[in-house]
Formats: structure tokens, sequence, C-alpha cells
């Protein structure tokens, strides 16, 4: 073989071998290049969708005709149409009812609250509304921030809000005035793409919230309990249970000792002896001891104290007042105290403040509530 011939071998040799190794390594070198790819695009956060928020409610389809009675019985409340009422909060210083529409990711508060610091202006509500008091009043939510405040004409404080909770964003608006020697808020919560919404929503919830006159100089604190049927409400100590209730049948509220019955009997009691008869002939038992004549509102009827013996041989004392309603019916509130001997009729009321239950009963035939 020439030299030519040796060096042509060789060349063709050289580029089979160089051939072979590159059909080998070209594979590997494709699927490392695709999986680095692959990984960095698995690295790369995926973006979070943006929050979405319920169209804004129709106003026009918004009222505020169902009443709502606050525990308490001091105050009612117009409730916007889709909001419903849940627990609200009833001390010696402050009412707070609490309305909700999860749809609308809305809520409503209103309070009223006692004026203690002596406030007498609008501008010392304003400062007495900073933001230790706001940060008291607001939970479940992450974040809030106040974005403007001013008093109006009227003498109202106005402040703005925008809330934060997980990735929603809502804003609020309240509103905060003085009236009757109380501080009165309305706050109202709505999404951020329903401003209009939330401006019609306070201001109809302000415009319907109503005091109770018949319990102008009722303390805060007690709950209330209210017959929409039979139409008689009544007031008790707020660590008291309503044990036993259903419109247009008896109600029962229990305390430490003491036991209180509400209910509407077809009877009517027109002199004193009635009332003592009533009582006498109410339980086996009961021997009345004294009777007084009383006017409630316009509605004749008696208050009548009596003893009770129980069947285990314990004495009880009790104070009933019955009440003639425009219904042709006797409306009754029986109070009874436990291991207790006395004439409740004539005991110092300052002595026993139990007994404001009974001078609390009142007949409110015109009273019409759908939510408590």
């Amino acid at each position: 073989m020439n030299r030519t011939t040796k060096t042509l071998t060789y060349i063709i040799g050289i580029i089979m071998t160089i051939a072979m190794v590159g059909s080998l390594i070209l594979p590997m070198l494709s699927s490392n290049i695709g999986q680095a790819e692959i990984d960095a695009e698995a690295g790369r956060p995926t973006p979070l969708p943006a929050p979405t928020f319920p169209p804004p409610p129709d106003t026009a389809a918004i009222s505020f005709d169902r009443k709502y009675l606050h525990n308490s019985g001091l105050f009612t409340l117009g409730a916007p149409t889709g909001w419903s009422a849940t627990a609200g909060s009833n001390t010696a210083d402050e009412l707070r009812a609490s309305l909700t529409n999860a749809e609308l990711l809305s809520v409503i508060e209103a309070r009223i609250s006692k004026n203690h610091a002596g406030i007498a202006d609008s501008e010392a509500l304003s400062a007495f509304l900073d933001k230790t008091w706001l940060g008291q009043t607001w939970s479940g939510y992450s974040r809030w921030d106040e974005t403007s405040r001013k008093i109006t004409a009227d003498g109202i404080v106005q402040i703005d809000f925008n809330l934060s909770r997980g990735r929603s964003h809502m804003i609020a608006r309240q509103e905060s005035w003085l009236a009757g020697g109380d501080i009165y808020s309305v706050r109202v919560v709505m999404a951020e793409n329903a401003p209009q919404e939330l401006k019609y929503i306070l201001r109809g919830v302000i415009n319907s919230i109503e005091r109770l006159p018949i319990y102008a100089e009722a303390p805060f604190g007690w709950a209330a309990y209210f017959d929409n049927l039979d139409k008689h409400i009544v007031r008790y100590p707020s660590n008291w249970a309503l044990t036993d209730a259903a419109e247009g049948r008896p109600a029962t509220i229990v305390g430490d000792g003491a036991s209180l019955v509400v209910s509407t009997v077809d009877v009517a009691v027109k002199s004193e002896d009635d009332a003592l008869d009533w009582i006498q002939g109410w339980r086996s038992g009961a021997e009345a001891r004294t009777v007084e004549a009383v006017e409630v509102d316009g509605n004749a009827g008696y208050k009548v104290s009596y003893d009770l013996t129980t069947l285990d041989g314990e004495t009880e004392s009790g104070l009933a007042i019955m009440l003639n309603g425009a219904d042709n019916r006797l409306h009754v509130a029986n109070l009874r105290l436990s291991n207790f001997n006395e004439d409740l009729l004539t005991v110092d009321p300052s002595e026993f403040p139990v007994l404001d239950a009974i001078d609390s009963f009142r007949l409110v035939p015109d009273l019409q509530v759908e939510l408590q």
C-alpha cells in the first residue's frame, strides 16, 4: 500500500470514529438541555390569581323594612335585605349589634356607648375615637388603615378605612355622633368595588335606628324577652337564662334563686279582688299578700305579692304584675324568689334590684320585629 492510500485510510478511520462518538454524546447533551429547561420552569413561581369580588349589590333591591331588635330591648334598626343578624353584645357600658352578608363580604356594626368621658362636642368625640379605640374595635382583619377623617356640617365624625383579610381587600366607613347623652357609631364594611353601595347601606341603617321610648331611662347590661305574637316585652339581668320560650306560649327565665315566667291568659282582671283570686287559683300553695292597682302605658292592671310553699316545704316569695291588654287578654309577668319570705310589694326596691324586672314589663302592640 502506497503512502497516499495509507493516509486516506487513516483519515477515513478518524472520521468514522468521530461520527460514532458524536452519535453517543449528542443525545445525552440534548437530554440534559431539555431537563435543564424543565427544571428551570419548575423553579419559577406560579403567579397567584388576582382576588375576585362579588359584583356590587343592586341598591334598588335593598330595603330596610325588616326590624331588628337588639337583645337588650333598648333599640331597633332596619336590617337591609340580604343581611342577617349575628351575636351582638350587651354590657353596662355598650350595646353592639352586628349584621353580616357573607356573599357580599359585608359587615354592619352599630354601637351605642355610655359617654363616661363626658364628651360634649364633635371635636372631642373625634379625639376620643383615636387609634387605640379603633384598634380595639377591629377584629378578623389582618390589617386596617385609616384613610380619611372629617367632621361633617351636622357634627358627625366620619372615618374611612382600607382593610385586608388574607388576599381580599375591603373598604369601610364609620360615622359617630352624640345623642341623648350617649355615643352612637355605625360602621359598614364592603368589598372595595362597592363604595357607592357602602354609602347607601350606611345611610339606611343610620336613619333606621330607634331607641324604644318605653325604656328611655333603662340601664344597659340587661337582656330582654319579646313575644312577637302576644306583643309583650320584659327585661331581666343578662346572666339569667331563657330556658323555655315560643311565640304565644309562656316563657321561663331563670336566674340564681329566681324564676320569671311571662304568659298571656284568656281572662280579664277588673278589680283587686279579681287579682287576688287569680293568684290564689294560679297554683296550689299560693297565698296572696298585698295587691296594688297600676297603670302602665295606659294599660290598667294590678301587682300582687304572694307566698308559695313548694312540694319540698320550702317557702318562696313572689310578685306578679298583670295587665289587661287591648286584645282582651291578661298579660302576666310573675317573679319568684327561692328561700325568701318577704312581702315583695312592701320591701325597699333599692335593696332588691331584681324587682326592676317586674317594673320593666310592657305591652307593645305596635312593635313588629323580624330579627332578634
